[in-house]
């Protein structure tokens, strides 16, 4: 059995609480899929960092912060 991605962040959302921070590690690729879902969708705070081998790994690291939006927020922009 398979999780989808999304259905995975949207439960890292609902979990954790507003100023709180997840650091993933993985592909660069599975990680600006993962920036763009959360900063896009869920306007959290995002950062990509290189890597224990530095910046010609594939392997990176994200480092991404729920922030404090509530819903009025979402609507005026919407």
């Amino acid at each position: 059995f398979r999780c989808d991605m999304e259905d995975i962040l949207l439960e890292m959302d609902r979990i954790l609480r507003p100023g709180r921070a997840v650091i993933i590690r993985d592909d660069i690729a599975i990680l600006a899929r993962i920036k763009n879902f959360l900063t896009d969708r869920m306007r959290w705070d995002c950062q990509i960092f290189d890597g224990e081998d530095g910046s010609d790994d594939r392997e990176k690291i994200l480092f991404a912060a729920k922030t404090c939006c509530n819903d009025e927020d979402r609507d005026q922009e919407q």
